[in-house]
């Protein structure tokens, strides 16, 4: 079988959740006998050297076509103009890729073709039309959720809020309608899955669950953690993400250092440096690291507040993949099918993550307990060899 593959980004190196969750199912359906064209944008291109190394990784051959899809101010001035193209969509629109994409149905034989975001599905659908070959979207998120949220956390009379929503709706329509008009739609959550058949009965969706590369993340064996070392590792691109940790590091931090001498270790690409200057408040920024299983398996907790987001943490599975016990907030947890008993505890304040996170510091057998039950969940439910069967499976449906 072979597949063409619509990315909206280069997805390598793994430096956050997203590209993580596109390049190893590319891998994943290579190992599962697929060949696999990817197609991606990409502001830069990259050098020959990092397209080597995906192709190694991956076992797939990447075309990369430069394209700006960051949210400048002509591009969202533009997007107010528009009454039905929200600027998530329009934002990843380019006469390059569409080019390259119809040269690439023409000059090759394609089983189907896999697009991964709905920012892709445009592309996806004029080449199935052009071509009539089948189409999956991949739906890593509902993003007009992501939007949805995002005005909430602003005041009625924001103007920010008006514009937001006025997004939300027009994704909204845009997401339905593509979705519609899919062979079929691979959820990463069942939740998900519900919510498109709440939108149309008629959309074929199907739960796809991401993998973890669980010989990557793992416990390590006779490692002694301290039991008061919390970590987070995120990309702090997005400022949604650093919202959340400045909240975690205004409300809860105080108190767990000031009675546990607790540490919070930061991890990730594009680091804000004040995070560098907050040793006397316990918060260890180190950025990015080669090895992260290394640093979790350091730690003792793993701590994943996040209040505006829709999909699947990435991070969150990784964490739980090499034994720690993950303290999260509501959306943050979202879309995982695991419990308190799997090793997830879920918090909707400060004062409920500073009520678990004292009990684990105070307990570290219960903490490596419910380590080693989340590395079980892990091994039961996220296998990437099981997702590339299921995407597989729809095509040859």
């Amino acid at each position: 079988m072979k597949l063409l593959q619509l990315s909206p980004q280069f997805p390598f190196p793994l430096s956050d959740g997203g590209k993580i969750s596109i390049v190893n199912m590319t891998r994943a359906l290579v190992q599962q006998g697929c060949e696999v064209d990817v197609l991606c944008l990409s502001k830069h291109l990259p050098s020959k050297e990092l397209i080597d190394e995906f192709r190694l990784y991956t076992g797939a051959h990447c075309t990369c076509i430069t394209h700006d899809t960051s949210n400048s101010p002509i591009a969202i001035l533009r997007s107010l103009f528009d009454l039905k193209n929200p600027l998530y969509m329009r934002k990843h629109r380019s006469t390059n890729y569409e080019i390259a994409l119809i040269n690439l149905i023409r000059e090759q034989t394609y089983d189907g073709i896999l697009c991964d975001h709905t920012a892709m599905a445009e592309y996806g659908l004029k080449a199935s039309h052009m071509s009539h070959i089948p189409v999956v979207l991949r739906m890593h998120n509902i993003e007009h959720i992501i939007w949805e949220r995002y005005a909430d956390r602003f005041s009625s009379l924001d103007p920010r809020k008006v514009f937001i929503l006025s997004q939300a709706r027009k994704l909204k329509q845009k997401e339905i309608e593509y979705a519609s008009l899919m062979q079929h739609c691979a959820m990463i959550t069942e939740q998900d899955v519900d919510i498109l058949h709440e939108y149309n009965q008629l959309i074929k969706a199907t739960y796809v669950p991401v993998g973890i590369d669980t010989k990557k993340f793992y416990p390590k064996e006779r490692i002694q953690t301290a039991p008061h070392t919390l970590i987070h590792a995120t990309t702090y691109d997005w400022v949604h993400n650093v919202e959340a940790i400045d909240w975690f590091i205004s409300e809860v931090m105080p108190t767990i250092h000031k009675e546990y001498a607790a540490e919070l270790h930061l991890l990730g690409k594009h680091m804000p440096d004040r995070y560098q200057t907050m040793k006397d408040i316990g918060i260890i920024g180190k950025g990015f690291v080669e090895n992260m299983n290394d640093m979790l398996n350091n730690a003792s907790i793993y701590i994943a507040p996040l209040f505006v987001g829709a999909g699947i943490r990435i991070k969150i599975l990784e964490a739980m993949s090499a034994g720690l016990p993950v303290i999260a907030s509501k959306i943050s947890a979202e879309g995982i099918k695991a419990n308190r008993e799997d090793g997830l505890i879920v918090c909707n304040d400060a004062t409920e993550f500073i009520r678990e996170i004292s009990y684990l510091i105070q307990n570290p057998v219960q903490a490596r307990l419910l380590g080693e039950k989340a590395r079980s969940f892990i091994l039961q439910h996220h296998s990437w060899e099981r997702s590339a069967e299921r995407m597989k499976e729809l095509f040859q449906r």
